[in-house]
């Protein structure tokens, strides 16, 4: 038997081996743990989620429903081959080029998604996708802003504007084409007695607010003092001059008073217990040499009180020298 077993080993050792015998058998083991991890590996059936890309969407056409961007996939294969789908991006394509107006209703069938060989589909959920296309336009709509309350009673709002004073939306036809302008939120203005800036959201319809977000614009408010019109007759007209005055000279106006109307703040109004006094009326002639001048009349008043009418706007200064009485002897 011993010698058998020499003789086996003599003739093993007499074959001639191929140069690199050790590298051809490592590789041809490791060959073998392959075949073995994957065909030997089980199937197992996993649901997986893949995303829906549309592509080719002409240019002029808009989705306006909101449909299912995932689908539920059952893929039934080896766990290692399922995994490994994630870095292959693999998604269900809808080539949308030849889409007109209207719905469309794509399919998934099992074979509508390309997955790696080894792997197959089971089931697609949910089985059908609904897309309402609509024409895609472009609008310019105005921003009004709503106002609630009332300023101060002594005071009135102006002007209202917005900042912007308009906003271009494109969107489906079908939300976009019945719009005539965007609405604020409502905006408190009780009360208010001077101007104002304040920054609101629009007040937007769900699909609206699905194509523009949540915007918010400046509403400026610009809030002025009532004014009070009112007339004052007899106010008397001062003489102001820098020339100098001659002795035994008689100065006479024609007329001696002018009326004058004028708006004055309701608040000064209702304050001011000598009303007449706001308003200083005045001549000043270049020279106070005997004649007679025809001359504008000024009026003096606060900086908030507005000079509608002054009647007569002239008035005539008489200048006379009056001569010494003679005593006879």
């Amino acid at each position: 038997m011993e010698k058998l077993v020499r003789k086996i080993i003599d003739n093993f050792s007499s074959v001639r081996r191929p140069k690199n015998w050790v590298l051809k058998l490592v590789s041809l083991l490791f060959a073998l743990f392959l075949w073995y991890f994957v065909v030997g590996e089980d199937k197992v059936d996993m649901n997986v989620t893949i995303p829906v890309e549309i592509v080719n969407l002409p240019r002029d056409l808009v989705i306006s429903n909101q449909f299912k961007k995932q689908l539920e996939v059952t893929i039934s294969g080896q766990r290692s081959l399922i995994r490994g789908m994630t870095s292959q991006h693999i998604s269900r394509t809808i080539d949308l080029s030849k889409a007109s107006p209207g719905t469309v209703v794509i399919q998934n069938h099992l074979d509508s998604i390309k997955l790696p060989r080894g792997l197959s589909i089971l089931r697609v959920q949910p089985p059908t996708i609904t897309l309402l296309l609509d024409r895609l336009i472009q609008k310019e709509l105005p921003i009004k802003p709503i106002l609630v309350g009332k300023v101060h009673n002594s005071y009135k709002l102006q002007t209202v504007t917005a900042d912007p004073p308009t906003l271009e939306i494109s969107g489906p036809q079908s939300i976009l084409g019945a719009e005539q302008d965007l609405r604020t939120s409502p905006i408190d203005i009780n009360g208010l007695n001077g101007s104002a800036v304040k920054q609101v959201p629009l007040a937007l319809k769900p699909a609206l607010a699905d194509l523009i977000g949540e915007p918010v614009v400046a509403v400026r408010l610009n809030i002025v003092e009532l004014n009070q019109e009112m007339e004052f007759a007899d106010i008397q007209v001062e003489i102001k001059s820098d020339a100098e005055t001659q002795t035994g000279q008689i100065y006479q106006l024609l007329p001696p008073t002018i009326s004058i109307t004028a708006e004055i703040p309701l608040k000064m109004a209702q304050a001011t217990k000598d009303i007449r006094g706001l308003f200083h009326a005045e001549i000043s002639p270049e020279t106070l040499q005997a004649g007679s001048f025809e001359l504008k009349v000024l009026v003096e008043t606060p900086p908030k009180v507005k000079i509608i009418a002054i009647k007569p706007e002239t008035v005539t200064l008489k200048i006379s020298q009056t001569r010494p009485l003679k005593i006879k002897p």
